[in-house]
């Protein structure tokens, strides 16, 4: 049984607009702080933050409007492919840059001394960071753009069913499956876990104490990733790439596509990891309810007057 598109509709919108805020939040700070912004860690993270933001001011939204109306309102060519490009084009984008991030850490944290040079830096960090974002975009607009596709159009269904012309072709099915769902999602869980052992046993290995509170930070920085594309993104990637060799059973179609819907709840929720795992940022969004907390009960002290006489407001929150 799949979900009801009224459950769709309000799980998207409650989660989409402090999904949105705080996305931008986290981007302002990245971008105004000179120290954060310049740290090369931060750059895939700015990037997914950025594509993220992009995603769901325009592909979550018309599948709120789609979940909303029951169809697509907006029914013309020209915006079905532009939906289903957005939508596998982007979406490719985050999963890329996260897997290239496990596995650029690995370089940050143990061979730092690879970068010392700038053509180091541009060869090591910004010419990968290009190719994995430009990649889809290059790809996908062959496949919707260039390539000869004739779908039908439905307006009942989700990118008015062009989503298929990624599969006529059945060498290119298969690499979408294998190189933009499986072998990322793989090499996040495995690069992101590797670099949790390989600290562990690098600080045992020189006979130090573990510090759990030195590590805290990026422990809790590689859970949050791993489990959201684990939790979230694996089950869809397994259904999916089973559809595509045609091992799918037809009675595991309503999963599968509960799990398609689920998927997009990561980045709805990266901005939040991004909160939780950065303590600059954690401080900060502190200080910013600090201050709203602080105004209001200013606000609510303050002395009102009433005809010709003044009359205190007085706190009872005491």
């Amino acid at each position: 049984m799949s979900i009801p598109y009224p459950v769709c509709f309000w799980l998207y919108l409650i989660f989409l607009i402090p999904s949105v805020l705080c996305s931008l939040f986290c981007l302002y700070h990245f971008l105004v702080d000179r120290i954060l912004r310049n740290a090369l860690h931060n750059h895939f993270i700015i990037l997914i933050l950025a594509f993220g933001t992009f995603l769901n001011l325009t592909d979550l939204i018309w599948f709120i409007d789609f979940y909303r109306t029951g169809h697509v309102s907006v029914f013309t060519r020209v915006f079905c492919f532009t939906w289903t490009y957005i939508d596998y084009a982007v979406y490719v984008v985050i999963t890329l840059l996260v897997a290239w991030g496990a596995i650029e850490r690995h370089v940050l944290v143990f061979h730092y001394n690879l970068l010392r040079t700038r053509k180091a830096h541009f060869f090591l960090h910004y010419l990968p960071i290009f190719m994995v974002t430009i990649y889809p975009f290059v790809y996908y607009a062959i496949i919707y753009f260039i390539l000869p596709c004739e779908p039908i159009l439905d307006h009942t269904q989700v990118d008015c069913g062009v989503a298929t012309c990624a599969g006529n072709i059945g060498a290119l099915s298969i690499w979408d499956s294998l190189a933009h769902n499986v072998v990322p999602i793989c090499m996040i869980a495995i690069f992101s876990l590797a670099l949790l052992a390989r600290v562990w046993y690098s600080k045992y290995r020189v006979s130090q104490r573990m510090q759990w509170k030195n590590y805290r930070k990026m422990t809790v920085q590689l859970v949050s990733i791993t489990g959201i594309y684990l939790i979230i993104v694996f089950p869809s990637m397994v259904l999916y790439t089973m559809d595509t060799v045609g091992m799918l059973d037809p009675s595991a179609y309503d999963f599968y596509n509960i799990s398609y819907y689920c998927s997009y709840f990561t980045t709805l929720l990266n901005p939040f990891v991004c909160v939780i795992a950065l303590p600059e940022l954690r401080s900060k969004l502190q200080r910013v309810f600090q201050f709203c907390s602080l105004r209001r009960c200013v606000r609510s002290n303050r002395v009102s007057p009433i005809g010709h006489r003044t009359v205190a407001i007085v706190n009872t929150a005491e």
